[in-house]
């Protein structure tokens, strides 16, 4: 591949949320912008018109309830409804704040009270943990039903036609406060990551710039992620895309089937998980000597300038429903060998980069100029540059307002104007950053040594039955605590013996010391990022 940038995709620049429902609507009014399941076997779908229809009557409904300039927090699965709840609060200058579908009620209480929400909007799914928070103290908390809002839109448009305007009307600033994002986190206590209009707007415009999105797409991200939002939805309105909404990986497979996407995003995670299942069903029909010989030939070809690939693995890209040719992977770190492993098939994988602090993306790769082993090229709303202890420090239009009320760690994390995002990094010749670790993770060894927890991991990870692994300092030398594949789990002896022949290939200052088996995997976030205790 030809190492050559080239010229943005666009320069349109969108202010607010607002605008972007505005834009989208008046570019692709009569296109669909949503499909979704409504029970097993029937889906329904929304034209761009539709939406921005429903957005007015449910924000007018609210507003008519004397919802304004107040905190709404939006809880359950994704779903239309979810979209929905989130552009008719942000759109009527009330803050949305997005609630982690996987936390239990005594969590999102002290999230509730924390960012002062006036209500909360939430999925009948999770009806037996708002039943646990109704019974709670508020001083002030009304509870809405998703399932109750095609009722309350219903009531907005009565209200429209008898001339009720008020919300349509609203003017929206672009330094607005429009969401409230608290971080999961791998440590430590959550933040609650104050996000402007532009903030999201403006992160959302660049990155539609670095990256072409075409066709439809299976919306698989949640969406109380900055990633799964700006990326899955905001992204995808800006290009016209119809986006298909997953509502649970469970059902990806068939979702794939059934919309037939052209492009999906995608935490690393699921991407390994796609890649293991082309190969684990090629190997249950017994052709998974073919396929590596066909990737063998057709590799060989691609060097020649010859693509077959659609032709040579049409059954493979069948399975994901016969047109996906790109993946944008963001949220953690990304293995090589399943990017290129992707490409060996035909589908781009693009890796990039992120934190909920920065709107949240920070830097990807292109359609066409993809630096395999970087997180890519920086958006054009940022600067990134490297400070001289290594931490990739961002300024720029996307960088948050600030930590709602958490003064103490607003001055942490800004150093003239700079964010610092707690990572390691580098930038190539390319202009590409590379992401080479986490400061907190850093081994610091009896010897003075500093050693990224990430690279040992990324060298144990090189044994093929090691599932998961963490890296930590135990008693001035390194430790790792592993997770193996269940037909090894038995196998001490081994896993001790093969360390012993990885430690023979690595720097002695990065020799491992002490080896722990787990007997199940890691604790995760809902991003799927192991909790790390060795801090």
């Amino acid at each position: 591949m030809k190492k050559t940038n080239y010229s943005l995709y666009h320069n349109k620049e969108i202010k607010t949320i607002k605008e972007l429902l505005l834009y989208s609507n008046e570019q692709y009014k009569n296109e669909t912008a949503f499909i979704y399941p409504i029970n097993r076997k029937e889906d329904a779908s929304k034209t761009f018109y539709e939406f921005v229809s429903d957005v007015n009557a449910l924000g007018t409904y609210f507003h008519s309830l004397g919802l304004n300039n107040c905190h709404i927090a939006v809880y359950g699965e994704n779903s239309y409804e979810w979209i929905l709840t989130h552009f008719a609060v942000t759109c009527g200058k009330n803050v949305v704040v997005p609630i982690d579908k996987e936390l239990d009620a005594s969590s999102i209480y002290k999230l509730l009270i924390d960012s002062e929400c006036k209500t909360i909007v939430y999925s009948d799914t999770y009806s037996d943990v708002v039943s646990e928070l109704e019974q709670m103290q508020f001083a002030d908390m009304s509870f809405i039903k998703m399932s109750e809002l095609q009722k309350y839109i219903v009531e907005g448009l009565k209200l429209i036609d008898n001339g009720y305007t008020d919300y349509i009307n609203i003017e929206i600033n672009q330094n607005d406060l429009a969401s409230i994002v608290y971080t999961s986190g791998t440590t430590g206590k959550s933040k609650g990551v104050m996000l402007s209009h532009y903030n999201f707007c403006s992160d959302m415009c660049s990155a539609t710039g670095n990256v072409l999105l075409e066709g439809s797409s299976l919306l698989v991200l949640p969406l109380h992620h900055t990633f799964g939002l700006v990326a899955g939805v905001f992204s995808e309105m800006f290009y016209g895309c119809p986006i298909y909404i997953n509502k649970s990986l469970k059902n990806i497979s068939k979702d794939f089937l059934k919309c037939k996407p052209q492009h999906l995003f995608a935490v690393p995670l699921i991407v390994e998980t796609l890649y293991k299942n082309i190969w684990s069903n090629a190997q249950n029909q017994g052709k998974d000597k073919l396929l590596k010989l066909l990737v063998k030939i057709s590799d060989n070809l691609l060097k020649l300038k010859i693509d077959l690939r659609k032709t040579f693995f049409k059954s493979v890209i069948n399975a994901f429903g016969g047109s996906v040719d790109l993946i944008v992977s963001g949220g953690a770190p990304i293995d090589e060998k399943y990017i290129r492993g992707f490409n060996s098939f035909g589908i781009t994988v693009l890796n990039g980069y992120g934190i909920t602090e920065c709107g949240p993306i920070v830097a990807v790769n292109r359609n066409k100029f993809n630096i395999i082993g970087s997180v890519g090229l920086p958006l054009k709303c940022n600067k990134i540059k490297i400070s001289e202890d290594g931490e990739v420090l961002v300024k720029g239009n996307n960088v948050m307002l600030g930590y709602y009320h958490n003064e103490e760690e607003n001055n942490k994390v800004f150093s003239n104007g700079w964010f610092k995002t707690g990572d390691i990094g580098e930038i190539d010749e390319f202009g590409a950053l590379h992401i080479t670790g986490r400061i907190k993770n850093l081994i610091i060894l009896a010897n003075g040594e500093n050693i990224a927890a990430e690279t040992i991991e990324k060298a144990v990870c090189s044994i093929s039955y090691v599932k998961e692994v963490v890296a930590f300092e135990n008693d001035g030398t390194i430790a790792i605590e592993v997770y193996l594949d269940e037909s090894f789990q038995s196998a001490e002896q081994k896993i001790h013996n093969d360390i012993e022949k990885l430690n023979r290939t690595l720097p002695v200052t990065q020799n491992i010391g002490k080896v722990i088996i787990r007997d199940t995997e890691f604790p995760k976030t809902t991003t799927k990022k192991i909790k790390r205790k060795y801090n």
